[in-house]
């Protein structure tokens, strides 16, 4: 009898859903190509630009040092001065999140505990987390996406919700796993579909098969559901 080597194993998988992963895998390996595509875009073009002109900013500022005074001739100088500083930096927090870092080796819930620390000793905000289930009930591909996701939604909270708390609770055990982002912050009645980073997130819920939900009240809040695929 002829033996069966592993690569020529047929697949048990029906060929419906071998095309739809492999159309899900393709959809997401676009996706990172077109974030790439953007991120060199932006640091090659507006942030090297943004960086050039601050250094000629702070050069003058050494040569002058009233600069800046209140009433002086050089206030509307300095005024344009800080809005270019807090262009580049928002530039640069751009560039960070479509340029993500993978998960490290304190693994998903580590990192996102790190991250917790960070938000409470840099911005006041108290991040609670809680799981239901391990981390590694679920593949590495999907825990890159929970990670990702949360990421932004926590970025979120820290830019629009004015909230000083936010719960994370990791539904791993679920089927499908559910991740649920929640804060106590302004909330919204509306916002654009491509509002928040919420583009960036649906595109990476649906990479896996799963979807992304928002749900948000004015003034009491927002909560950013992540459902794993079916």
């Amino acid at each position: 009898m002829k033996e069966v080597r592993p690569a020529e194993r047929q697949s048990t998988e029906p060929p419906a859903t071998i095309a739809r992963t492999a159309a899900r895998q393709a959809a997401e390996e676009a996706v990172d190509r077109e974030r790439s595509r953007i991120a060199r875009e932006l640091h090659d073009g507006i942030a090297t630009d943004l960086a050039a002109a601050i250094s000629l900013f702070k050069a003058y500022m050494e040569g002058h040092p009233g600069f800046g005074k209140q009433g002086g001739p050089d206030e509307i100088l300095a005024d344009v001065f800080g809005i270019l500083e807090r262009m580049l930096k928002q530039v640069r927090e751009t560039l960070a999140e479509l340029r993500p870092r993978p998960i490290g080796p304190e693994g998903l819930m580590g990192d996102l505990r790190i991250q917790a620390d960070e938000f409470a000793r840099l911005y006041s905000i108290r991040v609670e987390i809680s799981s239901n289930g391990t981390e590694d009930m679920l593949p590495p591909q999907q825990r890159e996406v929970v990670y990702q996701v949360v990421r932004e939604a926590l970025t979120n909270v820290r830019r629009h919700s004015g909230s000083s708390i936010c719960r994370v609770k990791m539904a791993f055990a679920a089927k499908p796993f559910m991740i649920e982002v929640s804060d106590e912050g302004r909330g919204f009645t509306a916002t654009p579909s491509g509002g928040y980073g919420l583009v960036g997130m649906r595109e990476r819920a649906a990479g896996i098969g799963g979807r992304l939900e928002v749900v948000s009240t004015d003034g009491r809040g927002t909560t950013v559901f992540l459902f794993g695929p079916n």
